[in-house]
């Protein structure tokens, strides 16, 4: 009977997890966006979020979120225009969280999760990359995601939509 008291508190301790905050002074993230006569890009280092370890020190989960008002294009009338197309007063947010993290060879990450935007939410799968230095851990990697998924409409300038994929890169630190 003793032993299996023991056996059974036992994995409780052993899958034990570690909540690690992201270091929000060196993370970001970038959108990047064409229209046929130029490409910009907007960053918002502006990230909360938040790390989930195992026991073993990888990477179980992940939530990560920022304002769409932090992403600067460093052209505050594109800045502007950008929060009314993406109605940012009634959804002021955009989040990610894991569903699944798999680490499938060393340094490389197998992610899913879900992309919170625009009031919905869109099931996503990447690769991102796992840094381990000294004195601390960075993950990044890239993703795609369609303005048409999140019903926004594409702004258009000269009579031209922009196009419809939007690139994302991430460089998050913990």
């Amino acid at each position: 009977m003793r032993s299996l008291l023991l056996a059974l508190s036992v994995p409780g301790f052993l899958f034990a997890q570690t909540k690690t905050p992201i270091d929000k002074a060196r993370s970001s993230i970038t959108y990047s966006m064409k229209h046929t006569l130029h490409a910009w890009d907007g960053t918002s280092k502006g990230l909360n979020g938040v790390v989930v370890l195992g026991a073993d020190n990888k990477v179980e989960k992940v939530a990560i979120t920022t304002k769409v008002a932090d992403f600067d294009s460093e052209n505050s009338n594109r800045d502007a225009h950008m929060l009314e197309v993406v109605e940012a007063l009634k959804y002021p947010n955009i989040s990610f969280y894991s569903t699944s993290i798999t680490e499938t060879k060393k340094g490389e990450l197998d992610v899913k999760g879900v992309l919170q935007f625009h009031g919905i939410n869109k099931q996503l799968s990447f690769k991102a990359n796992i840094i381990h230095t000294k004195n601390n851990v960075q993950v990044n990697g890239n993703f795609i995601f369609l303005l048409e998924d999140f019903k926004i409409d594409r702004p258009s300038f000269m009579l031209k939509k922009v196009e419809n994929k939007v690139n994302v890169k991430f460089d998050v630190f913990y």
